[in-house]
């Protein structure tokens, strides 16, 4: 691990004030005055989950005024080819899928058709003038029924709705239950999530007729994957594909790779040779962007008297929706790697049936997989202390990995780096006060308050810094440039396509330090495919550890090459030479020093100085000056780790329940900038409490219509509906990158739900409540405590 030096006041974030005074640029305010007038695409969508197309007529809308085309997907056959799964499955059946419906629509707000019009409103204007004819068919919504025999087939060549079916499991399992004392079985649902970023998607394309060249301006967690892509679909080499990605107004997974609208509008932008632009309204995305989580899992846990977890059994079924995106597959396929949690399983035998429904497709979304893995282990040992009428917490520490026994090599195959799980256990029950709330909890109890309170304990993992399907033989993850200009700043440039999440300020922090300057001398550039630069996308916790990583070593590579130059012009070895106060100087020696900006100078003047990198093998471009590349590919995951602990309030006449307080304690390696941390943690919370209390992306189970069509419908949570959070940091540094640094970015999605969860349970058990599924609304927990009281009184 590198030594950096790390200021005793961390920097505040130095990329919002533009965003905050109203100078950002997202994809809907660029502008393209030189190029020929910008046209707008709009599409017909689907007002059915399952329906033969048979009959399309698009006279009426491309006769209305400024509509310039209008296409469905049979005319776009020849042109756009079947997308490519991204994952691909031993025996994964992956229907084919193209950007416009083809005969058969499969989910409501399925494309069926696009126009073209010279404005947003002619265009949406001449969507409502599109005639179809649909012949209804029945529908597969309920994931569990949809796995029938007799169920309707989404895909008839298929014969099946299931996609795939998988195993992923070690250890002896049968040798695990053989042993243990006891058996629970339990039945827990991760419920269908909207991400709801901000900014739904959007994309501006121009091509350039005379050159060849595509430029396109997106709302991207992956600029250099969309370049790709997007060279992919529509024949054209990458070097002529330039993707440059405008500011992000979210993400959260749901942007990292294309659904299918983009490339429609791309090859728009090819035929007719003029800029297109999509923007995709809130109802669209609600419709047709792919959602997140959706999985049913079946557990079996055996365990010792003494609460020691030795082994699950776990059957789940995901709910893929109606075609598989590049990743839907890989939530479920891998979530069962990570049953073992920060727990000392001895055997897991996970069973994954990946199942298609008439829905919106499922994809990653903040967490990706973890949250559902976590979910699974802590409900089961929530169920564990209530058996053995022990508390949760003490469970859970029984359960945990020492810290001298790292690295850790699970049974499902996974090795964690380094942790120290108790610690964060113990730090979260101090600053919770935990013992306190639980004797405010018994006297509450004892005056049988109709205010219950609930403590709830969620510990965990979190998996950070992998990459999708991984990068290939050579190729790195990330890559970076670090140049020294003429005016004595340095120039970070990074293959980042930045979402918010404070990459700017991190960059400069890492690349200052090496060259002993303020933070203010740094300018950061990224989320360009024609930087020299590479990377593979923002997802997974990975950023700082990986892109970090890559900007810390070229910025080392580039001060050695400063060096070097300044040893030869002042005939000294570069031994004897320090940076500092923005020159280069001979130790002890402050009078032979020469200027960092005439150092770049030099160079430019005479580039025989140095020894030049290769042009970037990404672009072609040449890398000249005083620079260095550098790209980095770690040698394994990083694994973070957390304890959560919630205290809520159930009011159970009304079944309202709400977060009293919240304490996050986060191990995500070395902390660079504990300000950026607690953002990250804030900000996952309040998804995590979404899924927790409020939000469900529900279908009707007998037309597949969406529940949700607006945000008056899905119910996001409110600034009041957010606790105050106590936020804190353990530090076990990853042995796997110079910074140390592990990820934190999904953790409150991970941690968050479980630990609410189990406060809700725990302040409902006295009324006999045991079981409850996310969201716990309140006419939910209303109906859980009426069942329970009537039970009761019929005993």
């Amino acid at each position: 691990m590198r030594e950096i030096s790390l200021p005793a006041n961390p920097p505040r974030r130095i990329e919002d004030e533009r965003l905050i005074t109203g100078r950002g640029q997202f994809v809907d305010d660029v502008r393209l005055p030189d190029r020929p007038p910008m046209l707008h695409a709009a599409f017909v969508r689907s007002p059915y989950a399952h329906a033969d197309i048979t009959g399309i007529n698009l006279e009426r809308a491309q006769a209305q005024p400024g509509v310039v085309a209008a296409l469905s997907g049979a005319d776009l056959m020849e042109a756009l080819h079947p997308f490519q799964i991204g994952v691909p499955l031993p025996g994964l059946k992956a229907p084919e899928r193209r950007p416009l419906a083809v005969g058969r629509v499969r989910y409501v707000g399925d494309p069926v058709a696009v126009i073209l019009a010279e404005t947003p409103e002619t265009a949406e204007s001449a969507v409502g003038l599109v005639e179809i004819e649909y012949a209804p068919l029945p529908v597969a919504v309920d994931v569990e029924a949809a796995m029938a025999p007799d169920a309707p087939l989404l895909y008839d060549d298929l014969g099946s709705n299931i996609a795939f079916e998988t195993q992923v499991g070690g250890g002896d399992i049968e040798a695990a239950f053989a042993r243990a004392d006891r058996r629970v079985t339990l039945r827990l649902v991760n419920q269908r999530l909207a991400p709801c970023s901000l900014e739904p998607r959007a994309c501006l394309f121009d091509y350039q007729p005379e050159t060849g060249e595509l430029h396109a301006w997106l709302s991207s967690q992956a600029v250099f994957s969309a370049r790709d892509a997007l060279a992919g679909m529509l024949g054209l080499d990458r070097a002529q594909v330039r993707v440059i990605n405008a500011d992000v107004g979210g993400g959260f997974g749901s942007k990292t790779r294309f659904v299918g609208e983009e490339y429609v509008a791309a090859w728009l932008a090819v035929a007719q040779g003029r800029p297109v632009k999509w923007i995709e309204t809130r109802s669209e995305n609600l419709q047709a962007q792919t959602q997140g989580r959706g999985q049913i899992s079946y557990v079996e846990a055996a365990f010792q008297n003494d609460g020691l977890l030795l082994g699950l059994k776990v059957r789940i079924f995901g709910d893929l929706g109606a075609f598989l995106s590049p990743m839907t597959a890989m939530v479920p396929a891998r979530m069962p790697t990570l049953l073992c949690g920060p727990y000392r399983v001895q055997a897991v035998e996970g069973t994954v049936a990946g199942v298609l429904t008439n829905k919106v497709p499922t994809a990653p979304y903040r967490g990706a997989g973890r949250p559902e893995a976590t979910y699974i282990l802590e409900r089961t040992m929530d169920r564990i202390a209530a058996e053995l009428a022990l508390d949760p917490a003490e469970v859970r520490r029984h359960n945990l990995i020492a810290p001298d026994a790292f690295p850790y090599h699970t049974p499902t195959g996974l090795t964690y780096d380094s942790g120290n799980y108790e610690a964060v256990l113990d730090r979260a029950l101090d600053l919770a006060d935990y013992h306190g709330w639980r004797e405010k909890q018994r006297a509450r109890r004892a005056a049988n308050d109709t205010h219950a309170l609930g403590i709830g304990v969620a510990t965990f993992i979190e998996s950070t810094g992998g990459a999708f399907g991984g990068t290939g033989p050579g190729i790195p993850q990330e890559a970076a440039t670090v140049r020294l200009r003429t005016d004595g700043t340095l120039l970070v440039q990074s293959g980042v396509a930045t979402n918010g999440q404070g990459h700017f300020t991190t960059f400069a922090q890492i690349a200052a330090p090496v060259f002993g300057l303020p933070m203010s001398s740094v300018v950061v550039q990224m989320g360009d495919s024609d930087l020299p630069a590479f990377g593979i996308g923002t997802f997974g916790s990975r950023t700082l550890q990986t892109a970090g990583t890559a900007v810390l070593l070229a910025a080392e590579a580039l001060r050695e090459k400063t060096l070097r130059v300044v040893a030869e012009r002042l005939e000294v070895d570069p031994a004897d030479l320090v940076i500092a106060d923005g020159k280069v100087m001979v130790k002890g020696v402050a009078s032979r020093a020469v200027a960092l900006g005439e150092v770049a100078r030099m160079v430019e003047e005479q580039p025989d100085l140095i020894e030049h990198e290769p042009p970037n093998p990404f672009n072609g471009r040449s890398i000249e000056g005083l620079a260095a590349w550098r790209d980095f590919t770690p040698p394994g995951v990083t694994y973070a780790s957390g304890a959560y602990i919630a205290v809520v309030e159930v009011d159970t006449e009304t079944g309202e329940a709400g977060v009293v307080t919240f304490v996050a304690v986060d191990d995500c390696g070395r902390v660079l900038n504990p300000y950026l941390v607690e953002a990250q943690v804030r900000g996952g919370l309040a998804q995590g409490i979404g899924q927790a209390l409020y939000e469900e992306a529900g279908y009707d189970p007998a037309s597949g219509q969406p529940l949700a069509g607006t945000l008056l419908d899905y119910a996001l949570p409110k600034a009041a509906q957010l606790p105050a959070v106590v936020s804190d940091s353990i530090e076990t540094p990853s042995p796997l990158n110079p910074l140390g640094a592990k990820g934190t970015g999904e953790a409150g999605t991970i941690g968050g739900p479980p630990a609410i969860v189990s406060a809700v349970l725990d302040a409902l058990a006295p009324l006999g409540v045991t079981a409850l599924d996310m969201p716990l609304t309140a006419q939910k927990v209303w109906s859980a405590i009426a069942q329970a009281t009537s039970a009761n009184s019929r005993s």
